[in-house]
């Protein structure tokens, strides 16, 4: 078997589903990595206690009751609010906002079983494209070999498209106006997807242009994103 941590989200859902791995040995695998690659500033807000917690519920369930996505870390741009963390769209106003209510992309990753790992940097309210007006400081695009000329991972969603770069995460979650998602996957060498308009509810996403706005998946093939985008949608 590939590298853990290497596994597209396809094979890792049929290794959960399989029993050939455990949910827990999937977070913790991603953790390790994410912990090997902060250089690369891509985390806002790291949920690893609460990741472990929900990989050793899942652990114990049947493979028959498995749903779609079950035990599946998920990397989230900081403007999708998520309750009950902060949800920050990487601005300082907003650095201390605990968010009453879940957004409705995430609300469906989660019904299908997804586990939020953490989330990602990015340009402050998705204002930006290169992830250097986050209020944490920019992003760093994880194929740069010289760090005294750093590479950008684009923007306003680099923080997820260089954590996939990194195999942070089976995928992430970004937003996209003009480009957000499409131009930093481009840099960072992933796929970005941005959905036809209303496919994903903007509901719980922090507004730039809230009519042109789309919540998109960041994976590492073509397959992935279609299978994400299924879970994400509002039908």
């Amino acid at each position: 078997m590939k590298e853990l941590i290497n596994l597209s989200l396809i094979e890792t859902v049929q290794s959960i589903k399989n029993k050939e791995i455990s949910v827990k040995e999937v977070v913790e695998g991603y953790i390790q990595q994410l912990n090997k690659t902060k250089k690369y500033n891509m985390i806002s807000e790291e949920m690893y206690d609460e990741s472990l917690e929900k990989a050793s519920e899942i652990d114990s369930k049947k493979p028959d009751d498995f749903k779609p996505l079950e035990g599946i870390p998920i990397a989230v741009k900081d403007i999708f609010c998520t309750k009950g963390n902060k949800t920050t769209a990487s601005s300082k106003i907003l650095s201390n906002f605990i968010s009453p209510y879940e957004s409705t992309v995430t609300k469906n990753l989660k019904n299908a079983g997804g586990i939020v790992i953490c989330k990602t940097n990015m340009d402050e309210f998705a204002m930006g494209s290169a992830s250097d007006t986050c209020y944490r400081g920019k992003v760093i695009n994880p194929w740069t070999d010289d760090f005294s000329k750093p590479l950008t991972p684009g923007g306003s969603s680099g923080g997820s498209a260089a954590l996939i770069a990194a195999s942070g995460s089976c995928f992430a979650l970004g937003t996209d106006t003009g480009g957000s998602i499409r131009q930093p996957a481009s840099f960072c060498g992933n796929v970005g997807l941005k959905p036809t308009y209303g496919r994903c509810s903007r509901f719980g996403i922090i507004a730039f242009a809230s009519s042109l706005d789309q919540a998109g998946p960041i994976t590492k093939n073509v397959e992935d994103a279609a299978y994400a985008l299924t879970y994400m949608s509002s039908w």
